[in-house]
C-alpha cells in the first residue's frame, strides 16, 4: 500500500472523530462486550492464550483443534522460537549476574531500557505465546520491582520464573525463596534471631501461598519468620543464596498448628515451604488467581473449586491445572469478559502489526503513562488484574492515542517507528469487504456488529458497495486499523 498524504491524513482524522462521534463505543464498564458471545471457539481461545492472535495463529488452532493446540502450547520447550531465541542472545539478559551489573556500570540506563524492551519483544513475537502470558503471571504472584535489583531481578526471571513457569508450584516458590533479588526486596538477608524480619513471611503467606483469608494469623508469621531467619546472600554469582547457621533461630516453632522441634537450621524453612506448598488454602489462592487471570474478574466458583481439586491431585502441577481451566466449559463461556490490560494491549498492537522502534521510549512511554511498565510495580502484590484498576480516563485516552497514532506512523510522521499493514486493503474491493477483512484480520477471524459496520461503510464511501481504487484503500485503511484498535473489539478479550 503507499503511503498516505497530509491531506488524507487530516481527512481520516476527522473520519475518525466523526466514527466516535456516531458511536463507535461499549458500556467500557460492562462484563461482556456485545461481540464476545459472537467469537468462534477458536478465536476466543487464542485470545486468551495469545497476545494477540495472527492468521497464521487462526490457521494453526483451526488445523490442529483446540486441546492439541494446547497441548501444543503448554510444552513451550519443544517449540522452536529462532527469532526470539537471538534476540535474547543479544540482549543483556542472557547475561550472567557479573555481566549484567558490569553492562549496568557501564552503561545504567540503556541496559535497563534493553532488559524492559526485551520483555516486550518476547511477548509479542515469541511462538512460545502461552508461555510468555504464563510468565507474566508468575511475574506478578512473585512481583519484585526491578528499579533497585536490576541484576538481581533479570536472573530471578530467568533462574525462578521462566525456569518453573509451567513446572510445579513447589519448586517455584522453593526458588523464588532463595532468590537473591526477593532476599533484598523482602528483607530476609538480613534477618536473624536477634531481630528477626517479617516481611517475606507475611508476603509469602498472603501473596504467594495461602491467601489473606488462607487461615494463618500473626503468630504464623511471626514463627515463619524466625524458621527463615539465616536465609541470606552471600558473594555475587547467578544463585548467591547461602544458609547462615549463625543467624539462625534453632527455637522450636508452630506454624499452622505443625511443631518444628528445636535444634534444626535450613530444615526449618524448608519444611515451612512443603507445609504452605501443599496446603488446601494455597490450592484455593493459587486456582482462583489463574482463573481470575485467563477466565474473568470474578471468575465462577465451580471452576475455582474443581481447578483447587487439579491442584492437590497433581501435587500443583501447574501445567496441569492450567490444561484443567482452559478446556473447561466455564472457560469457553468466558468470550469478552477479560480487558486488556495496559502491557497486554501495546504487545497486542506490536504482533499484529510487526512494530518495530528504534528508540525503545516509544514502546515504554505509553506505558509509562498508562502505568505498566514491566517489572515497574513497586509494592509486593503484582499489577492489578482486573478492569476496574485500569478503566480511567487517562488510561482510556492514552490507548485511544495509541491507536490513533498508527496513521501517523504509516505516513512516516513518527521518527524511527515502523509497522506494517501486511496484504490488507489490497485484495478487499468496497467498503464493506474492507471493514470485513480488517476486523478478521485484528480480531482473530472476529466481525463488527451489522450497525458499526454500516456506520463506518457509510463514512468511507457514500456507496458502500462501490468499488474503491487503490488509492481510495490506501487512504482509509489506516484509520480504519486505528478505529478497530481504539474500540472495545480489541480493548476486550
Amino acid at each position: 500500500m503507499n503511503a498516505i498524504g497530509r491531506r488524507e491524513f487530516l481527512r481520516l482524522s476527522g473520519f475518525a472523530t466523526a466514527a466516535a462521534s456516531l458511536g463507535l463505543t461499549f458500556t467500557w464498564r460492562g462484563a461482556r462486550p456485545a461481540y464476545g458471545a459472537d467469537l468462534s471457539p477458536f478465536a476466543h481461545v487464542l485470545n486468551r492464550v495469545t497476545w494477540a492472535a495472527r492468521r497464521e495463529d487462526l490457521a494453526r488452532i483451526t488445523e490442529m483443534g483446540i486441546e492439541a493446540y494446547l497441548d501444543w502450547q503448554l510444552s513451550p520447550e519443544s517449540i522452536a522460537d529462532p527469532v526470539v531465541d537471538a534476540y535474547v542472545q543479544n540482549s543483556p539478559v542472557s547475561l550472567s549476574r557479573a555481566g549484567i551489573a558490569a553492562a549496568l556500570n557501564n552503561a545504567y540506563g540503556e541496559t535497563e531500557t534493553a532488559i524492559l524492551v526485551t520483555r516486550l519483544v518476547r511477548a509479542a513475537y515469541s511462538e512460545r505465546q502461552l508461555y510468555e502470558l504464563v510468565v507474566e503471571f508468575w511475574t506478578d504472584h512473585f512481583n519484585i520491582p526491578i528499579g533497585d535489583y536490576v541484576a538481581e531481578k533479570t536472573i530471578d526471571d530467568r533462574e525462578v520464573i521462566r525456569k518453573h513457569a509451567l513446572g510445579k508450584f513447589r519448586d517455584l516458590v522453593f526458588a523464588s525463596a532463595q532468590s537473591e533479588a526477593m532476599l533484598r526486596y523482602l528483607n530476609n538477608d538480613s534477618s536473624s534471631k536477634e531481630h528477626p524480619n517479617e516481611n517475606y513471611a507475611r508476603e509469602l503467606m498472603e501473596l504467594h501461598t495461602l491467601g489473606v483469608d488462607g487461615g494463618y494469623s500473626e503468630a504464623d508469621v511471626k514463627a515463619v519468620a524466625r524458621a527463615f531467619t539465616g536465609w541470606t546472600v552471600r558473594g555475587s554469582g547467578d544463585r548467591p543464596f547461602f544458609f547462615d547457621q549463625e543467624m539462625h533461630d534453632g527455637g522450636e516453632k508452630i506454624v499452622l498448628g505443625q511443631k518444628l522441634t528445636a535444634g534444626r537450621g535450613i530444615e526449618d524453612g524448608l519444611e515451612v515451604l512443603d507445609i504452605l506448598a501443599r496446603h488446601a488454602s494455597t490450592a484455593r489462592f493459587i486456582a482462583f488467581k489463574l482463573c481470575r487471570r485467563f477466565v474473568s474478574d470474578n471468575p465462577p466458583q465451580s471452576l475455582v473449586e474443581s481447578a483447587a481439586q487439579q491442584f492437590s491431585a497433581t501435587d500443583g502441577d501447574i501445567r496441569a491445572v492450567l490444561r484443567h481451566i482452559l478446556l473447561s466449559p466455564e472457560f469457553m463461556d468466558s468470550a469478552g469478559q477479560k480487558l486488556r490490560r495496559p502491557m497486554d494491549y501495546l504487545v497486542g498492537v506490536m504482533r499484529l502489526m510487526r512494530m518495530e522502534a528504534d528508540d525503545p521510549w516509544l514502546l515504554l512511554y505509553p506505558l509509562q503513562m498508562m502505568g505498566h511498565i514491566p517489572f515497574y510495580w513497586h509494592p509486593p502484590n503484582g499489577y492489578p488484574d482486573v478492569a476496574a484498576a485500569w478503566i480511567n480516563t487517562n488510561g482510556l485516552l492514552t490507548r485511544w492515542n495509541i491507536a490513533l497514532s498508527l496513521p501517523l506512523a504509516a505516513l512516516g510522521q513518527i521518527e524511527g517507528l515502523r509497522l506494517s499493514f501486511g496484504e490488507l486493503g489490497n485484495t478487499s474491493s468496497t467498503a464493506y469487504e474492507m471493514i470485513d477483512e480488517t476486523a478478521a484480520y485484528l480480531l482473530a477471524g472476529g466481525a463488527l456488529s451489522p450497525n458499526h459496520r454500516d456506520m463506518l461503510a457509510g463514512l468511507i464511501h457514500a456507496d458502500p458497495n462501490a468499488s474503491l481504487d487503490l488509492m481510495k484503500r490506501a487512504e482509509v485503511l489506516p484509520a480504519l486499523v486505528a478505529l478497530i484498535f481504539a474500540s472495545p473489539y480489541f480493548q476486550w478479550k
